[in-house]
């Protein structure tokens, strides 16, 4: 792709070849190819068919059910080999990017051995990966232009747990190839199984967006922002 096509194709793209890498390496098990959609006259979407269910995260409801309901309505990019959803959405107005939501969901039970034995007797990497399994809850990365307030509500935050008002400072918004590699080096590399090697390149970057204000404060830096 030329580096001069707009960023939501690039993010597309990104989000494209990741989703196929992981597939190719077996920590993937089910997809829904990103999609892009025109939702207004200069804004676009990069998005994913089951997107619509996201807003069943922002209610209040029991974490077991909530991953459920987004299972069942297949509201996820990628679904791990251990139940894990991952979900990315990226608005841009003309190619300015206004808002993304990155959303990491562990699985809260793993697969019953007698559903599928051969997989735990046969399958190393998924062994490797379901036998560290800790306590699950949720993970994402927001950034928003519209919402934002300094050090209150940082333009680009994490979210632990889905608890309210938990908004980490971020340096800046993140590619989907930043997001991915922090999900899979956190949570899915191994001692024996190492992904990231594997992965495509960065291929661009989002400039920063944290205040002055909120770099005093603990929070993430991203890599390769300026």
């Amino acid at each position: 792709m030329s580096r001069h096509a707009p960023a939501r194709e690039k993010v597309r793209h990104d989000l494209e070849c990741l989703t196929a890498e992981l597939i190719g390496l077996g920590l993937a098990d089910d997809q829904n190819f990103p999609a892009m959609r025109q939702i207004g006259p200069d804004v676009w979407e990069v998005t994913f068919h089951g997107a619509e269910a996201i807003s069943l995260a922002m209610g209040d409801i029991d974490y077991g059910d909530l991953y459920q309901e987004l299972f069942a309505n297949r509201s996820f990019c990628l679904k791990l080999i251990d139940g894990g959803l991952l979900q990315l959405s990226y608005r841009f107005d003309r190619d300015s990017l206004v808002k993304h939501r990155l959303a990491y969901y562990p699985s809260p039970s793993l697969r019953p051995f007698q559903d599928d034995p051969e997989v735990y007797l046969r399958e190393e990497l998924y062994v490797d990966i379901v036998s560290r399994r800790l306590v699950p809850f949720p993970i994402r990365f927001d950034y928003d232009l519209g919402a934002t307030k300094d050090v209150a509500h940082p333009s680009c935050h994490l979210t632990l747990g889905d608890v309210e008002g938990c908004r980490i400072p971020v340096h800046c918004p993140l590619t989907p190839r930043q997001f991915i590699e922090f999900i899979v080096r956190n949570f899915y590399q191994t001692d024996k199984h190492e992904f990231i090697s594997r992965f495509p390149g960065h291929k661009h970057f989002f400039d920063a967006s944290i205040s002055v204000n909120e770099q005093k404060l603990i929070h993430l830096t991203v890599p390769g922002a300026e």
